[in-house]
């Protein structure tokens, strides 16, 4: 192990040591919905960190080892799902596949999938950055797995999947991929009595950290980011988490069974995780570096080989909700040091007692832009595997040289009908550095002009009618500033309806 590596390690044992001393009252996981009264699931949930269109008693841990969701509902993150009981011998044919005995009870195969339909319509889906940006797919994302438990400390998973995209103007690659392995991993747990279990993670899996904001799912395409390498957690119930990971980004390339490793990338590092140790609030620290062979920003196209020193406080409530977020980035692109930063506020207040049960929420991010090209530093904040949607479903922009502040509200006319609106408002943080679009780290040259973008204006409903169908509609009109404009942006519009089926 690399000597920073080891330092983290060392310092990270310590860290955890000392917030396991403290006393816990709730599981070591990201806020999610309050407890309620509702029956309901996990299925069309957002990324970690997202309220789902309906609560449920227990959110999962997405992390290896962690505790699953409630039992018999299915999950966002698939192997977070619980189907350790037996169902009926007389149960629906569905219900008997989520636990097939074949040595006792505690030895038993899931079997399980998806199917899902996207289609989206993009007016200037790069806001005026390329011609001809128009773009009216329709994704198609199936899904088939078997997860194998051995007893409660081993387990094998496997998924594959099948992506296709019909009616693009022009590909977007991670849209398309035809049969392959999408995940594959096994699970070895070690208890260790009342002072709680490592499981270590060896093959290709999903790998969300914290509120998967900066390292996420990327759910609005048909492939999630997937990593193949190993991943360590070590669980004291109720009190800490230290999740330490070495892994490549999984390379998606179009064909069957031709996906690997991405040599030209690596990621690795320490997440730790504490709930309720100040104030009441969980508490992450964390430390990680993403290399990439080639990256793309303003100021040129090279090696950056990034660190992140981070924390977050979080809280969730029957009606407050706090989430904030603070990340430092190191290290060098190209020839230049890095020094770039990011910060991330969202909260809400729900009135669960009024009609619809409403949620006046607000969002605050603020990510660095270069300040001066000629300086030899990068001020340029870039995330390791930033969540999609970014901003907005839409994804017009990337968290670089970035800051907008989105008030919005929520209502529930159903238990299982779920809305939400707003005005996002946005800025460039730097005026010597662009406006970046999408996630590919292209941007429009600086100017010199107003720091103002333009307003997102959102809307999104979400409608989960059974157990394992979920609908989703999204619209967002981006309304270009005049400064924006006169430097070669667009207006842009975007429209996106899902049908989304678990079983």
């Amino acid at each position: 192990m690399r000597p920073r590596a080891t330092t983290l390690l060392a310092c990270g044992t310590a860290i955890a040591a000392s917030l396991a001393a403290l006393p816990a009252v709730a599981q070591s996981v990201p806020p999610d919905s309050a407890k309620t009264n509702e029956a309901g699931t996990l299925s069309t949930q957002a990324p970690p960190g997202i309220r789902p269109p309906r609560s449920q008693a227990r959110p999962a841990e997405a992390m290896p080892g962690g505790n699953p969701g409630p039992a018999g509902l299915p999950q966002n993150i698939r192997w977070t799902e619980d189907w350790s009981k037996k169902p009926e011998a007389d149960a629906p044919l569905l219900e008997r596949i989520k636990h097939i005995p074949i040595a006792g009870d505690d030895v038993y195969l899931t079997l399980g999938g998806e199917a899902r339909v996207y289609y989206t319509r993009w007016h200037h889906s790069s806001l005026g950055l390329r011609a001809n940006d128009d773009n009216d797919p329709v994704q198609s994302r199936l899904r088939l797995l078997a997860d194998l438990h051995v007893g409660p400390n081993l387990r094998a998973y496997l998924e594959l999947g099948d992506n296709r995209e019909f009616g693009e103007q022009f590909v977007t690659p991670p849209n398309r991929d035809k049969l392959d392995v999408y995940q594959a991993f096994v699970d070895v747990t070690v208890p260790l009595g009342d002072a709680g279990k490592i499981t270590v993670r060896p093959g290709r899996f999903e790998m969300p950290l914290g509120n998967g904001k900066l390292a996420g799912i990327r759910e609005g395409l048909n492939m999630r980011f997937t990593y193949q390498g190993v991943r360590a957690t070590y669980i004291l119930p109720g009190k800490v988490s230290v999740d330490l990971f070495a892994v490549r980004p999984v390379q998606i390339d179009p064909g069957t069974f031709d996906d690997g490793p991405n040599h030209a990338q690596a990621f690795h590092g320490v997440y730790i995780s504490a709930p309720n140790r100040i104030a009441g609030f969980g508490t992450d620290l964390y430390w990680y570096e993403f290399k990439r062979d080639r990256a793309t920003l303003t100021a040129g196209i090279g090696r950056d080989d990034r660190n992140n020193w981070g924390a977050r406080l979080w809280k969730r409530g029957p009606r407050w909700d706090l989430d904030l977020e603070a990340t430092h980035q190191s290290g060098t692109f190209i020839d230049k040091d890095i020094d770039a930063y990011g910060v991330m506020f969202e909260g809400g207040y729900t009135f669960g007692q009024a009609t619809m049960k409403p949620r006046l929420g607000l969002r605050l991010n603020y990510f660095s832009g270069d300040r001066d090209p000629d300086d030899g530093k990068m001020g340029t904040f870039v995330p390791a595997a930033a969540r999609l949607p970014l901003i907005s479903e839409a994804a017009f922009f990337s968290f670089s040289n970035l800051m907008d502040i989105y008030p919005s509200i929520t209502v529930k006319p159903a238990p299982s009908i779920t809305v939400m609106a707003g005005p996002d408002f946005l800025w460039r943080a730097r005026k010597a550095d662009g406006v970046y679009i999408g996630p590919s780290g292209s941007s429009f040259a600086p100017y010199a002009s107003s720091r103002s973008i333009g307003t997102d204006l959102n809307l999104e409903a979400s409608w989960q009618a059974t157990d394992r169908l979920a609908f989703r509609l999204w619209e967002t009109y981006f309304a270009a500033s005049d400064s924006f404009q006169a430097h070669g942006g667009k207006n842009g519009n975007y429209f996106g309806l899902m049908a989304n089926y678990r079983f």
